[in-house]
């Protein structure tokens, strides 16, 4: 719903990106209110792997906007397209850094509730080392706020987010998010940097939610063998379709994670979770699986990574709503550039006639 554009700051001389609400959704209250809230969410929580929101409000002609630092990099997911997946080491490194900045948000009793690799944006610092950060508070919510809420009484309930990504208690709708939310869409955020495989995506939206709330989870090291038993028991340990055999906290998810480059094999912090510890034992008990066809990240970088609206009906249904067409300055874009490559093809042409003409 919004657009961002880069900026400078005319007194302090800096760039910066300005995110801006599209016009089309202006007079909405609802998604006003949601913009508004992701700047004073996110400025509320001071963290280094937290985007800095430096000013918000609204331009002379009514449109929202907020100022952001501005990072110069790629999201993890563009990154990961083009890499492919990840060994354990640096799959830590990216992660870690992110489990911490949710921690201090959690603790302000935030919950992002759109955790995913499109909204984690490797910025390069002045020296050229890239660090994570987390972007785009829109669609968070303060601890024990339901997940959706009704529209009239009886009715249909709405929520957000991207389904591959949503934990079973926010695809039932009814449910109340807390800490363990996104520590669930960390855990498939891990899954994928690991294996290169979305573990429920589907090809509707539909599709992916009903896989998530009926279907079992591929174990990591079916796909790749490599994996150690220790960041297995981490992911599963994670993905738990029940909230109560998740980490607690994502300080516990970080600590679990840092004991995995030591302890491969399972540290007594990570042995203390009951899916943990029933994981690396049956990692002991039975080989590792042969590598499956992996499609480095092909299947998690493009539009169905996108945040969407959810209706829940009566009878526990959800759908997702047609998305809205095209905004009109796309395709005048697209027009533009077709246009010009015409006029430059015939300026080619016209200069190949004129060299013969002369030669002749």
């Amino acid at each position: 719903m919004g657009a961002v554009f880069e900026a400078r700051h005319v007194q302090m001389d800096r760039r910066v990106a300005i995110k801006m609400l599209r016009s089309e959704f202006v007079r909405d209250h609802g998604a006003v209110e949601r913009f508004l809230r992701e700047a004073r969410t996110a400025a509320s929580v001071v963290h280094k792997s937290i985007v800095q929101i430096l000013d918000f409000g609204e331009a002379e002609d009514g449109t929202p906007f907020i100022v952001m630092a501005y990072l110069d990099g790629q999201t993890l997911a563009e990154q990961f397209y083009r890499r492919g997946r990840l060994s354990e080491l640096e799959a830590v490194h990216i992660v870690a850094p992110i489990a911490n900045a949710l921690e201090r948000a959690h603790q302000r009793g935030i919950i992002h509730r759109d955790l995913k690799p499109e909204n984690i944006f490797m910025a390069r610092d002045t020296d050229g080392r890239e660090r994570p950060v987390l972007v785009d508070f829109g669609v968070s919510k303060l601890r024990g706020e339901s997940e959706a809420v009704a529209s009239n009484a009886g009715g249909p309930i709405t929520m957000l987010g991207t389904p591959a990504y949503m934990a079973p208690e926010q695809i039932m709708g009814s449910g109340v998010v807390d800490a363990r939310t996104d520590i669930y869409a960390m855990g498939v955020t891990l899954y994928e940097l690991l294996t290169g495989l979305s573990p429920f995506q589907r090809e509707s939206a539909q599709a992916t939610m009903s896989a998530i709330m009926n279907e079992g989870v591929r174990s990591p090291s079916r796909i790749v063998p490599t994996i150690s038993p220790a960041m297995e028991a981490v992911v599963l340990c994670a993905m738990a379709r029940d909230p109560a055999h998740r980490f607690p906290t994502m300080e516990a998810l970080q600590h679990a994670l840092q004991d995995v480059l030591l302890e491969p094999n399972g540290s007594q912090f990570l042995l203390q979770y009951p899916l943990a510890r029933a994981v690396i034992h049956a990692r002991s008990t039975q080989p590792a699986g042969p590598d499956a066809p992996v499609t480095a990240g092909a299947e998690i970088a493009d539009n169905r990574q996108r945040t969407v609206m959810i209706v829940v009906g009566a009878d526990g249904t959800a759908t997702v709503p047609a998305e809205a067409p095209r905004a009109k300055g796309t395709s005048s874009r697209h027009i533009g550039v077709a246009v010009a490559v015409l006029l430059f093809l015939g300026g080619m042409a016209m200069l190949a006639f004129a060299v013969l003409s002369e030669r002749s």
